[in-house]
């Protein structure tokens, strides 16, 4: 399935906001959480969208991202 990069971007913002959150305390932490739930709104509102537009289901399309982000490990 071709994700488009706006998925992938998206995908990318919540793992970071989520980095940031697991880093900080206080005050930081909590605008650090915002940030990340906003993330993860849009991502999810992404997904769903992409998956209406596509006639597939939602969580096809979550799998579809996260592998576009982390390709399969190689067995060499």
């Amino acid at each position: 399935m071709d994700i488009p990069r706006r998925l992938i971007d998206l995908q990318r913002a919540v793992e970071a906001a989520d980095n940031r959150y697991r880093n900080n305390a206080g005050e930081n932490a909590t605008v650090a959480l915002a940030v990340w739930s906003d993330a993860t709104a849009a991502l999810v509102q992404g997904i769903t969208a992409y998956a209406e537009e596509q006639g597939v289901p939602r969580r096809e399309v979550e799998l579809a991202v996260e592998q576009a982000i982390r390709p399969p490990a190689r067995t060499d």
